[in-house]
């Protein structure tokens, strides 16, 4: 019923605000939830989705930049959480079109203020920004994140990939706070938030080419110790067990016939079995 209120007041184009807020029915004995309430919680949903994923895959691009090499199986964490930062974003534009909808209906005034277009501004240049990095910055980036990050990109796709990552970063903390300061409403105009956004885009990527140099300059770009070493592209497959590597034979049966199985390929590794 909320729904079709709502349609058919966008439909008569009403002006002035409604007597009650529109509401969502709930099962007895649960009073009826508004449809703003509804709204925001879908809204929260998004930015837990898509702040939390954002912050995660920096995170993670830092420590690649400091290790100069990831685990394999992390290609499939970085595909895994640009997917949840995609429904995020989802998540974040349906709940929005909601709320311009439900304020033309409930509250019109409430499209005068200058920071919902500053947060439509931010969360648009987020949409455009994250279908970049689906379509550009990740297949050259995650091609092999077991070598150093960015290793035969050439510096245009750097640049693409380190401002990528800036706008990304300062977006989503920017929609967070302008959602978060109810103090800037109607209070500070569209200009003043959009070039504060914009100083901090410009302060970000500068702040990352900085590090991205000083890592480089440094050579922390080499890979950690830790990491396993990456094989040669042409190893052939070993066709016998080395002398000097140990391995377990594992069958079927326990007991004394799996230490004879462990005995015998001990054995037979370093060539002392018996023919």
């Amino acid at each position: 019923m909320a729904g079709l209120v709502l349609a058919a007041g966008l439909a008569s184009g009403v002006a002035p605000a409604l007597a009650a807020p529109l509401t969502l029915p709930l099962p007895e004995p649960l009073p009826p939830v508004k449809l703003l309430t509804f709204l925001v919680g879908l809204h929260l949903i998004g930015l837990c989705f898509g702040l939390g994923g954002a912050t995660m895959l920096d995170f993670w691009i830092l420590r690649w930049m400091r290790w100069g090499g990831m685990p394999p199986e992390i290609e499939r964490t970085f595909h895994f959480i640009s997917k949840v930062v995609a429904v995020g974003i989802g998540l974040l534009w349906l709940s929005g079109l909601g709320f311009l909808a439900l304020y033309t209906v409930e509250a019109p005034e409430k499209l005068a203020n200058p920071k919902l277009w500053a947060k439509i501004t931010v969360v648009a240049v987020l949409t455009v920004n994250g279908a970049l990095i689906h379509a550009l910055v990740l297949p050259n980036v995650l091609k092999d994140v077991r070598r150093p990050m960015l290793q035969g990109v050439s510096r245009i796709e750097t640049g693409i990939f380190l401002a990528s990552g800036a706008i990304s970063g300062v977006s989503w903390y920017t929609a967070f706070a302008l959602g978060l300061m109810r103090e800037l409403n109607d209070r500070v105009s569209l200009g003043l938030l959009l070039s504060l956004w914009l100083a901090a885009v410009v302060a970000s990527c500068l702040g990352a080419l900085i590090l991205w140099r000083r890592l480089r300059r440094a050579g922390i770009l080499a890979r950690a110790a830790f990491l396993p070493p990456l094989d040669p592209p042409d190893a052939a497959p070993e066709t016998r067990i080395p002398a000097h590597r140990m391995v377990a034979v594992r069958r079927p049966l326990g007991g004394p016939t799996r230490a004879r199985g462990r005995v015998h390929a001990r054995l037979t590794a370093t060539g002392m079995a018996p023919g």
